[in-house]
């Protein structure tokens, strides 16, 4: 079956787990959380020494069968946790090893499957194979970005939690900052509930001191070099924004959004209207606050093509996912993404 987060809380609430889940999607925090509350539906803290096995990768198929097929000991579930095994890698007998696996699994055993250190592409064959398995023998979710109002309410949530207020349209400006981002917007949230103390408000003017918008200037000077080809302005900046203490994952956010500004404004620049910069700002629903980025996002990118900027974006979003969960430093992955984009500019 296929569920919706929605949905597949309910049946954690509701029902016995399923015998297999297959779990990805752009929104990475939320597919870890659902992986753990899944492991806590089948397993206690004191049940896992014995019960809970851990691949990364694809797994040897004979490892993986033994895991599945073992009895739990003093508990009712075996959890089998795989993380980012990638079907395509396999060949054709290691794929069908895999999928036979997991269309036998027993009452006693539980698969999450979870994806985060890379993007699913489900039209591909092995992992549309892998995926129509999964949607047989158990369920299937992806975590899709919030909206704007929904993450609104979790930033809400959050600071009620640690003793603090934020008013709705406050929380709302972050979450559009923060591009609706759970990852960076639990941490943006906790820096400033620190901020503004126990029974405290966050304000927009902390907002504006202490998150994301304090990087709009020097990331969009950062995508600017980038898009001029100069390799050094670029890795200076970088190192600029890395030494001042900001969250690679912070960075990545903001130059993300840099460079979707760009996207756009080549997208109205190219039209047939030949549109302005406050026509495309409109179109996009831009902020005023950020209306601006438009009108230097088209002086930014006047000769770079719209298929080098699908291609940076790609880079982008795959940089994304591998600061979130990939065991590789941080200053590389940023490095390399911005070697990487130089090069298709």
């Amino acid at each position: 079956m296929i569920l919706t987060a929605e949905n597949l809380s309910k049946q954690l609430r509701q029902n016995a787990p399923n015998r297999l889940y297959f779990l990805y999607g752009k929104e990475v925090f939320l597919t870890e959380t659902y992986a753990d509350k899944i492991l806590d539906k089948c397993l206690n803290e004191e049940e896992r020494g014995f019960n809970l096995i851990k691949f990364t990768g694809n797994p040897d198929l004979s490892r993986l069968c033994e895991a599945i097929e073992v009895l739990p000991v003093f508990a009712e579930k075996r959890v089998v946790v795989i993380n980012d095994p990638d079907p395509e890698k396999l060949d054709g007998d290691s794929l069908s090893g895999f999928i036979g696996a997991l269309s036998d699994i027993p009452e006693t055993t539980v698969v999450i499957i979870r994806i985060t250190g890379f993007s699913v592409d489900a039209k591909k064959a092995k992992t549309k194979k892998l995926l129509a398995c999964a949607e047989k023998r158990g369920a299937v979710c992806e975590f899709g970005r919030l909206s704007e109002a929904k993450t609104a309410e979790l930033i809400i949530k959050r600071a009620k939690r640690a003793g603090c207020e934020i008013s709705r349209s406050n929380a709302a400006y972050l979450a559009r900052l923060a591009l609706c981002d759970l990852t960076l917007i639990s941490r943006e949230t906790d820096k400033l509930c620190a901020y503004a103390g126990y029974g405290g408000e966050i304000t927009s003017g902390a907002i504006d001191l202490l998150s994301v918008k304090q990087l709009d200037a020097g990331v969009f000077a950062l995508a600017a070099q980038i898009t001029n080809r100069n390799g050094s302005g670029a890795l200076r900046l970088l190192d600029e924004l890395i030494a001042l203490g900001t969250p690679p994952v912070m960075i990545m956010s903001a130059l993300s959004t840099a460079f979707i500004d760009f996207y756009r404004a080549k997208l109205g620049a190219v039209s047939a209207a030949g549109k302005r910069a406050e026509e495309i700002a409109a179109d996009f629903n831009y902020p005023k606050n950020r209306a601006w980025a438009v009108g230097k996002a088209m002086g930014a990118v006047g000769r770079v093509g719209l298929d080098k900027l699908r291609q940076c974006l790609k880079i982008l979003a795959d940089t994304d996912y591998k600061l979130k969960s990939s065991p590789v430093g941080d200053r590389i992955l940023m490095e390399k993404a911005v070697a990487e984009l130089l090069l298709r500019c």
